[in-house]
């Protein structure tokens, strides 16, 4: 293949590199995680379930966090700058919080509002975002060995 054609492979250069360090790409995807969940359980359980419906249609936020999540996760796939790249770690905690939130609400249940708030969904929800969490975790910890020894 020619240096030109388009599946040569390319070193990224200085200006496309992202130099987030492993504890900062943490903390942009597991602060807005939890901190979107945290938000979503307290409104719902102290204010009310409020179901959207766009075009009469109910979408829950598993379904808004599957629209977050999506671009994010190809933004990031092609390299983006820096600011990009922060603002795509964010998102990415976002959408997986929302999606992780509902899983077992929308499997497990009825998908009613009193569902939502009841037992099994709550403990769906924290059992899913600590399997998140301890598997974030993992991948920080492989990949600030691989940072420290550089």
């Amino acid at each position: 293949m020619s240096a030109n054609h388009p599946m040569t492979m390319r070193q990224p250069n200085e200006h496309s590199k992202v130099s987030l360090s492993p504890l900062q790409t943490l903390q942009l995807i597991l602060i807005p995680m939890l901190g979107i969940v945290l938000g979503l359980r307290l409104y719902l359980h102290l204010v009310k379930v409020q179901h959207v419906y766009p075009g009469g249609y109910l979408v829950h936020h598993l379904f808004w966090g599957v629209l977050i999540l999506i671009p994010a996760t190809f933004l990031l796939a092609f390299d983006p700058g820096k600011k990009a790249a922060i603002f795509c770690r964010m998102l990415l905690g976002i959408g997986s919080g929302m999606v992780l939130d509902e899983v077992v609400y929308l499997v497990v249940t009825k998908g009613g509002d009193d569902d939502y708030v009841s037992r099994i969904s709550l403990v769906g929800s924290i059992v899913f975002l600590s399997l998140a969490v301890i598997l974030l975790l993992i991948l920080y910890k492989l990949k600030r060995e691989r940072f420290n020894k550089l």
